[in-house]
């Protein structure tokens, strides 16, 4: 529930009540009394939202509520600039109350957040708050409405000298060159979100940057390569629009010099329904960074192959992955399908809402090569493939040798068939170099997935492929399995059956 302070007065009304603490001779005496100042207040600091998290209402008002308990508390609030600096500006109805909060934190830095409803802000408090920006060291601004940022945004044209973290949604580029006087020397992370880039305005770029996010529904190709040249130190990226409109030197090979990314430690690149990703060929960066890439198969005009295979430094990274986890969702109501592939620093995550899309897969295989994949693991969470589907997977992944499928009875069964024979009638098998193969999911239709493995393991043996060792986790004993399992074991392959309960047996 939001707090409610109409006037200056409202604060110390409470503060001024007699002393709640009792002497220390008093049975009622309490231990609190015993902690030093010192600790104390670094207790109520450990109160405040730490740097990074989104301030809220409470927030604001722990030192207020600190201030309320007892004399002695409200003595040491006072003398903690430091408990007054979050200004969550809902919060406040009133410009004398947010002066006592500034008064209060003396010169100590202020974190602000802004946040809707904007509108029902009087100017008087939002020009109050302006006269401060030489303290800011955060300064978010949140609203669903351009009419209502673009309110607020000229009343904070003084330079922010301070200024470490700017978040302004939706950002106006009409306003570029006057939030805080484009003077702020210090700034390390910005977020800028918007519905698109309608005016002809430069996107806001800075050379200390380490955190960039950018969220808007379409981007011209020429700025977005223009901001990310001038943050040389970039740590974190994060890129994310429905469209980028990229001129003929983007879509050529060598079109526009290489964008070294060389401090990079994250890359977020998401695409909803992107169109268009020939900015990505374009980004240098380091092969040890976490990257993680999203986009919608179903709204892609060409495909996404020879854009993401043209970044070389994905390119390296991706040679080198040799342990991964695909998993199959369904997020949200919407989604017809999810795949995510899972690395320990790569990640691609393919969205589609139709499953009608013959020529199209659904798993990040299809996007880049995997030369050195050896282990995968395969989850259903909710979604699953047509055969056709998993035949055109594990056709990109020949060189797997170890595979997990830890799913429900269909995409086994799926599975099995697929990796027994091919479907194109040729005399081969998919992966070719399958030793290792583990069934962990829920296994109910026991007899035929055992029978469908003993399909898959002959015509694997047919075709010269090597001999699996399989691994069956069930929840319990079935004897019933008894005589598929030997007859696997009589044409050498390895079986052990492990129960949940736990149990082990092993079919010699």
């Amino acid at each position: 529930m939001r707090h409610s302070i109409n006037n200056v007065s409202d604060i110390d009304q409470a503060c001024s009540l007699p002393a709640m603490s009792t002497p220390q001779n008093s049975p009622q005496y309490s231990a609190v009394d015993k902690v030093p100042d010192d600790t104390l207040l670094e207790i109520f600091h450990h109160l405040l939202a730490p740097p990074g998290i989104a301030l809220q209402d409470s927030d604001t008002w722990i030192p207020v509520t600190l201030s309320h308990v007892c004399s002695s508390w409200r003595c040491l609030t006072l003398v903690s600039p430091l408990l007054w600096t979050n200004i969550f500006l809902p919060s406040f109805s009133d410009p004398d109350i947010l002066r006592q909060y500034l008064t209060r934190s003396i010169d100590a830095l202020l974190r602000v957040d802004i946040t809707t409803p904007i509108t029902s802000m009087p100017d008087a408090l939002v020009r109050t708050l302006s006269n401060q920006t030489y303290r800011f060291i955060s300064f978010h601004l949140y609203d669903v409405y351009a009419d209502t940022v673009e309110r607020v945004l000229p009343f904070f044209t003084s330079p922010a000298p301070v200024l470490r973290s700017l978040h302004i949604h939706p950002f106006l580029q009409a306003w570029v060159e006057t939030v805080f006087d484009n003077q702020m020397p210090l700034l390390t992370d910005m977020e800028i979100f918007g519905g698109g880039d309608e005016d002809n305005g430069p996107m806001l770029g800075r050379k200390n940057l380490t955190r960039l996010r950018v969220c808007m529904d379409y981007v011209e190709a020429e700025k977005l390569v223009n901001l990310l040249r001038a943050c040389p130190t970039l740590e974190s990226l994060d890129l994310s629009f429905r469209g980028l409109d990229s001129d003929n030197d983007l879509r050529r090979p060598g079109g526009i010099p290489m964008i070294p990314l060389k401090f990079l430690k994250e890359l977020h690149m998401d695409w909803p329904g992107v169109t268009d990703m020939t900015i990505f060929p374009y980004l240098s960066f380091p092969t040890t960074i976490t990257v993680k890439i999203g986009y919608f198969a179903h709204e892609l005009e060409e495909p996404v192959t020879p854009v993401l295979r043209n970044c070389a430094s994905l390119r390296e990274m991706v040679s080198d992955v040799k342990k991964a986890t695909l998993e199959l969702s369904q997020r949200l109501p919407n989604y017809k399908c999810i795949s995510t592939i899972r690395s320990p620093h790569l990640e691609i995550e393919v969205y589609s809402y139709r499953t009608d899309l013959e020529d199209r897969e659904f798993t990040g295989f299809s996007a880049m090569p995997f030369p050195a994949l050896s282990h995968l693991t395969i989850r259903d969470m909710g979604c699953s493939f047509p055969e056709h589907q998993w035949h055109r997977m594990f056709q990109r992944i020949p060189t797997i040798t170890h595979l997990e499928i830890c799913a429900k009875d269909a995409i086994t069964l799926a599975i099995l068939r697929v990796i027994g024979t091919d479907t194109s009638g040729a005399e081969t098998v998919l992966c070719p170099e399958l030793t290792h193969l583990v069934l962990s999911g829920e296994v109910d239709e026991r007899q035929a997935i055992c029978e469908e493995l003993l399909s898959c393991c002959l015509a694997r043996a047919a075709a010269g492929a090597p001999a699996i060792s399989c691994e069956i986790v069930l929840e319990a004993r079935d004897e019933i399995l008894a005589p598929v399992l030997v007859r696997l074991n009589e044409i050498g392959v390895r079986i052990t059956v492990r129960h949940t309960n736990p149990v082990l047996i092993q079919v010699e």
